[in-house]
């Protein structure tokens, strides 16, 4: 079993009901694939744009013919794989995709946010002295 996380550049701003559509399928798709994991999705105002983050997690087979169709949707551009490998343990077991819509002030208290479109989050990421994404993930998952 393996998992990759990664984020992306929404290819245009996201309405409830269209990410409503996305996730209703997304979750049919993994139940029958045996995939779990997070979706996180951001729409930034400052910058208008939208910014998806997302961890899988499944069998190695499953995971790869899923990160196929996720690289080759038009749906959004500018994907950055975060981290990746083997993992003996699901972190989202319960979830067959679970979501989280979130706005500045969410993720200003989630623990080990950096905003991805500010210098300072570079200068850290060239540093290697961020926190994983699964760290980030997993703090939107236990609700902190």
């Amino acid at each position: 079993m393996k998992y990759i996380t990664y984020v992306s550049q929404a290819e245009r701003p996201y309405a409830q009901d269209e990410l409503a559509r996305l996730l209703s399928h997304s979750r049919a798709r993994n139940d029958a694939d045996d995939i779990t994991g997070c979706l996180v999705y951001r729409y930034n105002e400052d910058f208008e744009r939208g910014n998806f983050l997302q961890v899988l997690e499944g069998p190695d087979a499953a995971i790869d013919d899923v990160w196929r169709r996720i690289s080759s949707d038009s749906r959004h551009h500018t994907i950055v794989v975060i981290d990746e490998g083997p993992v003996a343990e699901r972190m989202f077991s319960d979830w067959s995709m679970g979501f989280r819509n979130v706005d500045a002030g969410d993720l200003a208290s989630a623990a080990g946010y950096a905003d991805l479109g500010s210098d300072a989050f570079w200068d850290r990421a060239s540093g290697g002295t961020l926190p994983t994404a699964l760290t980030l993930l997993k703090s939107f998952h236990d609700g902190d």
